[in-house]
């Protein structure tokens, strides 16, 4: 796999975690805390290391890192707004965005192995 592709993959993988902890508080934009804390902390636990570990393979070990840090915190910005203006589409695009960028992630580093 491409390492850019690689690399797209881990960005959109952090929208899966953050989405699944706003989610698990209850906030007004989502409305119930249905997912409970340590579902959202086994998510984003895994997810970042699968995105850490994707980066760093597309990037080497400082550019994954730094990919995998910026892309939380950008994306986590995005869904913020977009949360407070459009609740339900944004949760849904999240989710799906999220497990299609772990799917590449899981995909890419299957194919690299050797």
């Amino acid at each position: 796999m491409n390492a850019v592709l690689l690399a797209g993959c881990a960005v959109l993988a952090s929208l899966l975690p953050l989405a699944a902890w706003a989610h698990a508080v209850p906030t007004r934009a989502w409305g119930d805390a249905a997912m409970g804390p340590y579902a959202a902390w086994a998510i984003a636990l895994a997810s970042l290391v699968l995105q850490a570990v994707a980066a760093g393979h597309a990037l080497g070990s400082a550019g994954g890192m730094a990919l995998v840090a910026s892309a939380w915190m950008g994306l986590g910005w995005l869904l913020v707004l977009a949360m407070n203006q459009w609740p339900a589409p944004t949760r849904r695009v999240a989710l799906a965005l999220g497990l299609g960028g772990l799917a590449g992630c899981g995909l890419g580093l299957a194919a690299a192995l050797p």
